[in-house]
């Protein structure tokens, strides 16, 4: 059974500056976000918890152009120009330019361009954030001050599929547009993904791309979808970037609802963190539940394995990143549940500024 978690709140959140009516907010929030994410394929008792990302949050891996169906134009944005809007102008761009790289393949149909900028990564997670502009110049027909809160554009592909080339596990993650820069004609589209089986570096990256389009409610509150770009784009590049993620201490015991679980492993990089445990019990999921939909059974399972798990990021400055809302996913396994919690931080973090973690209550030192 391969369901998705995600109880919308960031988006309502973002949908709360405008004029909708609270109905109206939270069935968009539904509909961009199930038109806005799609996950990879994985094993059928991989159940996924995602979170949507919000501008300047964002996880993921670097990569170098492969050239092959796509051609680079212009000049290559440095991994930190690309990165800026996501990360926001004061983000450290020393540590993204070490760590994420340009890259430069585009496609181009019915005059426009869709460029894969760069990507920046770790261990388990990687995004891409591409540029996409009309060769001609001109701009798009879409209202850039209508926008979903934190600069979200209501927008999205008719179709897309973006995927590692001979990667068959789990994975989920979520997209979202922006304008980075008013002044020109382009609109950058980003895409974040973490991995649950193996490691992303290595892997090459195929997007395919279909249609550009704004969404927007109509007079009975319906949302519509409107092209303002048709086209097709493919792309592929490779993910070969400096891995700066640090293993900690794992193997520490607690207690979770009554539950014994253990921590597997602990990874952590200026970019992101993910915690792996299991719980000693096997998680129950409504075989009865529509498809699609999450039952009042499967919310109390979700929240008994994964949401009360808490997780902290303990900065030398006094500052704590709260992460107990992460995404992840969670299958049942030889009687057990094995579960991978993670999130990507809202700004770059060098390792050396964390303190610890506190998971589950455990205090964890990072050095």
């Amino acid at each position: 059974m391969n369901t998705e978690y995600n109880d919308n709140r960031e988006y309502k959140n973002a949908l709360d500056g405008l004029r909708f009516s609270e109905e109206a907010k939270a069935r968009m929030a539904k509909r961009l976000m199930d038109t806005m994410e799609r996950p990879e394929q994985a094993p059928e008792t991989r159940r996924r918890v995602r979170r949507m990302p919000r501008i300047a949050v964002i996880g993921v891996a670097a990569a170098l152009a492969l050239g092959v169906g796509a051609s680079a134009t212009g000049v290559l944005k440095t991994a930190g120009e690309a990165f800026a809007g996501v990360f926001g102008p004061t983000a450290d761009t020393e540590i993204i330019d070490k760590i994420g790289r340009p890259v430069g393949a585009s496609d181009t149909d019915n005059g426009v361009t869709v460029t894969a900028d760069a990507i920046i990564g770790d261990k388990y997670h990687y995004a891409v954030t591409y540029s996409i502009e009309k060769k001609d110049g001109a701009a798009f027909d879409i209202d850039l001050t209508d926008t979903v809160g934190e600069g979200l554009l209501p927008m999205g592909f008719a179709d897309g599929d973006t995927s590692l080339m001979g990667y068959f596990g789990g994975a989920h993650g979520g997209s979202y547009f922006y304008d980075a820069d008013p002044a020109d004609n382009a609109i950058q589209y980003v895409e974040t993904r973490e991995i649950s089986d193996g490691e992303v570096r290595g892997h090459a990256v195929r997007a395919k791309f279909s249609d550009l389009c704004v969404y927007a409610e109509n007079d009975t509150g319906e949302l519509e979808r409107r092209v303002i770009a048709e086209g097709d784009w493919s792309l592929k590049f490779n993910l070969d970037f400096e891995d700066t993620s640090v293993s900690l201490p794992a193997g520490q015991t607690f207690e979770l609802n009554g539950m014994n679980a253990v921590i597997d492993e602990i990874t952590l990089s200026p970019l992101a963190l993910r915690v792996d445990y299991t719980v000693d019990s096997t998680v129950q999921w409504d075989e009865n539940a529509q498809s699609g939909r999450q039952s009042e059974h499967d919310s109390a399972q979700m929240h008994k394995y994964f949401e009360s798990v808490q997780i902290l990021v303990n900065r030398k400055d006094g500052a704590s990143i709260d992460l107990s809302n992460a995404g992840g996913s969670i299958r049942p396994e030889g009687g057990k549940t094995v579960c991978q919690k993670g999130d990507i931080f809202t700004e770059i973090i060098p390792i050396e500024e964390i303190a610890s973690l506190t998971v589950a209550g455990m205090e964890i030192p990072v050095q």
